[in-house]
């Protein structure tokens, strides 16, 4: 992709939206909310997401998206999932950024970026790994987003020597291009917060960071995933995960919501709450909910 056009179009985006972003946020809380894609996944029909298509849903792009959520719930800071988007030439990001610019919105972060064969593989292909790490970092540049979160999978043993390893040269080309390298609590085998914290000693870095969830790991305990939560988020930086639990086999796995909230203030976080309904129940009246009960406690 071209990185003339990648920076035009990030130096852009700060000059117009800088300004206003930080008064926003203190004075309005619910400019601190963002949604990201993923409890809409029966929206969209992309190639790695099908299966989860809903036939009797409307049908959504990342072009569209930031005004789904602008007029569906009035947020305005967007979340996007790599797996929903259609393409990723220059000409789509491009399509996407004026979909973001229409909404008046702002791209917080791109959750869920996939390293083919795992950043804890030691035998990693090296090429192709860095080849789908730049690919992300420059379509997050390009969309003025100042993260990406990066699975840590992979075949065991999950070494975390391997995967500091594995991501130190997409970690150098992501501080080239200014967007922090994340990494989120959703695999209780390979994403705990041993593991997670065992990676970012590895690397030893300011530019890699965590985005915390509060209910990935309910099913295990609200206890767990509440000390899960605390022992993250001194090292998160612009987004957190709010969720009230999650739903698998459907059966509803309660969080500690409240206290969760707390210990984001406790930690003094001052970054996005993405909004990740992952309930029982149509998305769009389980983000409100959710929405409404974030309100509350901010």
């Amino acid at each position: 992709m071209n990185r003339r056009y990648f920076l035009r179009t990030t130096l852009a985006a700060v000059a117009g939206g800088a300004a206003t972003s930080a008064w926003a946020r203190a004075n309005n809380p619910k400019a601190r909310l963002a949604c990201n894609s993923w409890p809409f996944r029966g929206y969209f029909d992309t190639p790695e997401m099908h299966r989860y298509r809903d036939p009797s849903l409307p049908l959504l792009d990342q072009v569209q998206f930031p005004t789904f959520l602008a007029d569906t719930f009035g947020i305005h800071a967007v979340e996007f999932l790599p797996q929903h988007f259609a393409e990723t030439s220059a000409a789509y990001v491009a399509q996407v950024r004026a979909g973001v610019r229409k909404a008046h919105a702002r791209v917080v972060n791109l959750m869920g970026v996939e390293i083919p064969g795992g950043l804890y593989n030691p035998r990693l292909d090296a090429a192709r790994a860095r080849a789908a790490g730049r690919l992300w970092i420059d379509i997050a540049a390009a969309l003025a987003c100042p993260s990406a979160t990066f699975v840590l999978g992979g075949p065991p043993p999950f070494e975390a020597k391997t995967a500091a390893a594995n991501l130190r040269p997409i970690l150098a080309y992501a501080r080239s291009r200014r967007v922090k390298v994340l990494f989120h609590n959703d695999d209780l085998r390979r994403e705990s917060a041993d593991q997670i914290l065992a990676v970012l000693a590895a690397l030893h870095s300011p530019d890699a960071g965590t985005c915390p969830d509060f209910g990935n790991f309910a099913p295990k305990s609200p206890a767990y995933a509440l000390e899960t939560l605390k022992r993250l988020l001194p090292h998160a930086t612009n987004i957190c995960h709010a969720k009230d639990g999650i739903a698998e086999n459907g059966k509803f796995y309660a969080d500690d919501f409240a206290a969760s909230m707390r210990a984001t203030k406790a930690a003094g976080f001052r970054g996005h709450y993405s909004l990740e309904f992952e309930g029982l129940g149509p998305a769009v009246a389980g983000v409100r909910a959710l929405m409404a009960k974030t309100l509350r406690y901010l």
